[in-house]
C-alpha cells in the first residue's frame, strides 16, 4: 500500500513538474514572442491610405487617384444589417470575447488533425480582432501556429486599447474585398454601384463572404461558388438571429445582380491634366493617400458638347483622305455563329470604342453591301460609305456605326488619323470648362491642348491689331494694303508678305483688314507699330512669353498651344482682366476642410447683404490695357463672324468674336471664338508636323465647323447676351468700306466703336517702297541686324 502511495506521489509531482516546466517554457516563448511583437497603440493613430476623388461642377465623380482604392466611412456611419453580416460570417462571438475566441480555436484545431496527410489547406479561427492585428501589425506573415500565438497575444492588447466599434471601423475600411476594393464603401461601389446604406441584405451578405478570399467567390468567374458563399452568410445571420426566416429567403432568391460600369470615355485628357497639376501643388503622396476631394472646373454638359464636335470634325476632315481598307478577313462561307465567333477575335484599333466591327457577308450587282456585326445584326452599308471606300468585298471586316436615322442602315468608320483639339474657358475667371486633346486619349494620351506647340497663323493677329489700337489707329483708319516687300538684311534676301489667294488690294478699313485677314495691311501695321510693343502685348495676353521680334511674327510664324491662345482670347472677351487657367476650383482634405481654392475674390460687404443686394466682390484681376481698346478688338472680331472669315456661324445669331488662322502649307488650322461667358478654342493638324491637311484646307473650312458643331449643342448652356460695352466708348455710323461718314450711296453702314477722344477719321499711309527690316529696331541698337530666318505666313479664311 504504502509502495503504490508513493507511486503516486512521484507520477503526481513528476506531473506538477511537467506542468511547472510546461507553464514556465509557455511564459518564456510567449515572453520572447511578445518582445519582438509590434507596438499595438499604432493601430490607435490608424490613418488609412484613402483615394483622392475629383468631381464636376454637377456632383458627378469624374475620377479617382489612389495606391488602394478605399473611401473610409466611420463606424456609425455603417448600417448595421452590413456590420451583422460580417459578424455572423466572421465572428459570432465577436461581441462576447476579448479577442480570441478559445471555442473556435479547438473546433479548429480538430479539423487541422483530421486533415493531416490529405495536403488540405490548414484552417484558422481568426476573430475579427486578429485580423486586424494581422492586416496592421503582422503584414507578409505565412500561416503558422507562431502567426496564430502572435495574433492572439496582440488581439487582447487591442481589445485593452480599442472599443469594439473602433476595431470593428479599422476591419470594415481596411479589408480588401476583391476587384481593386478595399474597404466596404469602395467594395459596395465597385460591385454594385451603390453606397453601404443601399445595399441589400444580399449585397451585404456577398460582401462578407469575399473576406475570406475575394479571388474564390468572384461574381462572374465563379457565379456558382459566389451565390452558395453568400447564402452561407445568409444562413449564417438567420442561425444568430440577425435576420428573419422571411428576409433570409427574400435575400437568397435575389439574383446576384453585379453592376460593372463599361468603360466609358469621359473627360480623360482633363483627368491626367489635374493629376499632374495636383501632384505638382501637393505630391504624388497626398493625391494617391490622403484621399483628397477635389471640385474640378470641367462642365460635363460642355465637356460632351466639346468631344462630340471634335470627333465628328476629325472623322470628316479624314474621309476626305480616303478609306485605308478593312482590319481584318473572315471566310464567310461558313455558318453565321462561326463568323461572329471568327469576327469578335478580331481585335478594333485603340480608341474605337464607338465603332462596331461587322464583315461583309456580300456585295450585290448594284453596289449594296450586306454586313454581320460583331452582336449578331445583320445590315447594309449606307450607299455614299459604299462609294466613299471603293471596292469592298466579301469577307472585309470593317468598322461601322449604325444610322440613328435609317432602320437596318450602318455608315462605314475608321480611326482618323488626323488630330486636333477643342477647349472651352471661362472668360472672367479662367476655368476650364471642357477639354478633349486628341480623338481619344485610350489611342494617344498626348494632349494637343496643353502639350502641342503649333504654328498659330492668322489667329495672331487681332493682338497686332490692338497693338495698333493703343498706339494711335482707329478702326476706320485707312491702310495701305498693296505689295510689300522686307529687306530682311545682308544675304538674307527679300520676303514679300502675300494675301490668301494672292490678291492684291490697295488701300482698306482697319477693321476690314483684320476682317478679311490682309497680310499686306497687317505687316505695314507691325511696321508702324513696332515690333517691340506687339512682342509686348503678345507677352501680357500669354501667348509668348518672349516673342521674336521679327515681322513673320506679326502674320502668326510664332507657335504657342490651343490653351494659352484660348486664355488670351478670353482676356479679350473679359475686358480685358489678366486670368490663369485652372482646372480646380477648391480642394477639401478627407475630413472636409478647405485647403485650396482657386477664386481669390472675398465680398467686400458680405455682412450686409440680402437676396435682394447680394455683396460685391472684389475684383483681384489687374487689367493688362486699356478696356476701351480691348472692346475696340472684340467689336472687329464680332465683324470677323459677321463679314470675314467666321461668316458661315453667323446664322447661329449669337453675340461672337473670333477669329481663324492657317499656317504655312495647311499645317495647322484654328478657329478660336468668344462669347460674353466662354472662350472656345479648336485646333485640328496631323501630330506629324511635315504633313498637310491639303491645299483648301483652312481655318474657316475645318475648324470653324467644329466650333459651330460644339455651339449647336451648348447654346441652350449659354446667355445670348452681349459684351459688355465699357464707359467713354462712342458707337458711331460710318461707311464700312470707306471708314467715312455715310452717304446715300453707302452700300454697307455698320455702328463702330471710338474711344472717347475719337472724333475723326486718321488716314494712316506707308510709303510704297522697300522696307529695311532695320528699320524695325530704330530702339534697340544692340539687336543683331540680321535676325533668324521669316517665314512667310498665308493670310487665313
Amino acid at each position: 500500500m504504502k509502495l503504490i502511495f508513493r507511486w503516486i506521489c512521484y507520477l503526481f509531482c513528476m506531473a506538477m513538474a511537467a506542468v511547472g516546466v510546461g507553464a514556465a517554457s509557455l511564459l518564456l516563448v510567449l515572453y520572447f514572442l511578445s518582445a519582438e511583437l509590434p507596438d499595438h497603440n499604432s493601430v490607435k493613430k490608424y490613418s488609412p491610405d484613402v483615394a483622392s476623388r475629383v468631381f464636376l461642377q454637377d456632383g458627378s465623380k469624374l475620377c479617382e487617384y489612389a495606391s488602394e482604392r478605399r473611401y473610409f466611412i466611420p463606424v456609425d456611419r455603417i448600417p448595421q444589417k452590413l456590420i451583422a453580416a460580417f459578424v455572423a460570417a466572421e465572428d459570432k462571438h465577436f461581441f462576447e470575447h476579448a479577442g480570441v475566441d478559445f471555442l473556435g480555436i479547438l473546433r479548429s484545431l480538430v479539423r487541422n488533425l483530421e486533415n493531416i496527410g490529405t495536403g488540405k489547406r490548414p484552417q484558422g479561427a481568426s476573430t475579427i480582432t486578429q485580423q486586424v492585428a494581422r492586416l496592421f501589425l503582422i503584414k507578409n506573415s505565412k500561416i503558422s501556429y507562431i502567426r496564430k500565438i502572435k495574433e492572439a497575444i496582440l488581439s487582447f492588447r487591442i481589445e485593452s486599447v480599442l472599443s469594439k466599434a473602433q476595431i470593428l471601423e479599422l476591419y470594415l475600411n481596411h479589408i480588401y474585398l476583391g476587384l481593386g476594393a478595399y474597404g466596404v464603401a469602395a467594395a459596395a461601389n465597385v460591385y454594385f454601384d451603390k453606397t453601404v446604406d443601399e445595399l441589400t441584405i444580399s449585397e451585404c451578405s456577398y460582401l462578407a463572404s469575399l473576406a475570406k478570399g475575394a479571388n474564390n467567390y468572384h461574381p462572374i468567374k465563379h457565379r456558382e461558388k459566389a451565390i452558395s458563399r453568400r447564402n452561407w452568410a445568409i444562413q449564417r445571420q438567420l442561425d444568430d438571429g440577425y435576420i428573419t426566416p422571411r428576409e433570409a429567403q427574400e435575400a437568397m432568391s435575389e439574383n446576384l445582380n453585379i453592376v460593372r460600369q463599361p468603360p466609358r470615355e469621359t473627360a480623360e485628357y482633363f483627368a491626367e491634366e489635374i493629376r499632374k497639376y495636383l501632384i505638382e501643388k501637393f505630391s504624388f503622396e497626398s493625391l494617391n493617400k490622403e484621399g483628397l476631394i477635389v471640385r474640378g472646373t470641367l462642365d460635363a454638359r460642355l465637356q460632351k458638347c466639346a468631344r462630340d464636335a471634335l470627333k465628328r470634325g476629325l472623322e470628316k476632315t479624314d474621309r476626305g483622305f480616303g478609306w485605308r481598307g478593312p482590319i481584318g478577313r473572315v471566310d464567310v462561307g461558313k455558318n453565321p455563329t462561326v463568323i461572329a465567333d471568327e469576327l469578335r477575335k478580331i481585335d478594333s484599333p485603340a480608341g474605337c470604342e464607338d465603332f462596331t466591327r461587322a464583315v461583309v457577308l456580300s456585295v450585290g450587282r448594284r453596289g449594296v453591301a450586306t454586313l454581320l456585326t460583331d452582336g449578331g445584326e445583320r445590315g447594309n452599308l449606307a450607299e455614299g460609305d459604299k462609294k466613299w471606300a471603293g471596292k469592298i468585298s466579301a469577307g472585309d471586316v470593317i468598322l461601322v456605326k449604325k444610322s440613328e436615322n435609317s432602320k437596318g442602315i450602318f455608315s462605314l468608320k475608321q480611326f482618323p488619323r488626323v488630330q486636333g483639339a477643342i477647349v472651352v474657358v471661362e472668360v472672367d475667371t479662367g476655368r476650364i470648362l471642357a477639354m478633349q486633346g486628341g480623338y481619344s486619349f485610350r489611342h494617344s494620351e498626348f494632349n494637343r491642348t496643353t502639350q502641342a506647340m503649333r504654328q498659330i497663323g492668322s489667329a495672331f493677329k487681332p493682338f497686332v491689331y490692338l497693338a495698333g489700337l493703343e498706339n494711335g489707329f482707329a478702326p476706320n483708319s485707312i491702310i495701305d494694303a498693296s505689295p510689300i516687300e522686307i529687306d530682311l538684311g545682308e544675304k538674307l534676301g527679300v520676303w514679300k508678305p502675300k494675301n490668301y489667294m494672292g490678291k492684291i488690294l490697295d488701300n482698306v478699313v482697319f477693321r476690314r483688314a483684320l476682317e478679311r485677314s490682309i497680310n499686306t495691311a497687317t505687316g505695314r501695321i507691325a511696321q508702324e507699330v513696332g515690333l517691340d510693343k506687339i512682342a509686348k502685348i503678345a507677352r501680357q495676353f500669354g501667348v509668348f512669353e518672349n516673342m521674336p521680334q521679327l515681322i513673320s511674327y506679326a502674320l502668326g510664324a510664332g507657335e504657342t498651344t490651343l490653351l494659352k491662345l484660348t486664355t488670351a482670347y478670353a482676356m479679350l472677351a473679359n475686358g480685358g482682366r489678366r486670368i490663369s487657367p485652372t482646372m480646380v476650383d477648391y480642394v477639401q482634405d478627407k475630413l472636409g476642410n478647405v485647403i485650396f481654392k482657386s477664386d481669390q475674390r472675398e465680398a467686400v460687404d458680405a455682412a450686409d447683404f440680402t437676396a435682394e443686394s447680394p455683396p460685391k466682390l472684389n475684383d483681384v484681376r489687374p487689367q493688362i490695357l486699356d478696356e476701351q481698346s480691348i472692346y475696340q478688338i472684340v467689336s472687329l472680331l464680332e465683324g470677323v463672324m459677321l463679314r470675314g472669315s467666321g461668316s458661315s456661324a453667323a446664322f447661329l445669331k449669337f453675340p461672337i468674336a473670333g477669329k481663324t488662322g492657317t499656317s504655312n502649307d495647311s499645317r495647322d488650322v484654328w478657329f478660336i471664338g468668344c462669347t460674353p461667358d466662354i472662350a472656345v478654342g479648336v485646333f485640328v493638324g496631323f501630330d506629324d508636323h511635315s504633313k498637310s491637311l491639303g491645299k483648301n484646307a483652312s481655318g474657316s473650312s475645318v475648324a470653324l465647323p467644329i466650333f459651330i458643331d460644339f455651339m449647336l449643342q451648348a447654346k441652350e448652356y449659354l446667355s445670348p447676351k452681349p459684351f459688355r460695352v465699357p464707359k467713354g466708348i462712342n458707337l458711331r455710323k460710318i461707311d464700312a468700306e470707306t471708314g467715312e461718314s455715310p452717304s446715300k450711296n453707302s452700300k454697307s453702314i455698320i455702328l463702330e466703336a471710338f474711344k472717347e477722344d475719337d472724333d475723326s477719321p486718321e488716314i494712316i499711309r506707308i510709303p510704297k517702297k522697300k522696307s529695311s527690316i532695320l528699320e524695325l529696331f530704330e530702339e534697340k541698337k544692340d539687336e543683331p541686324t540680321a535676325p533668324a530666318a521669316i517665314q512667310p505666313i498665308l493670310g487665313v479664311y
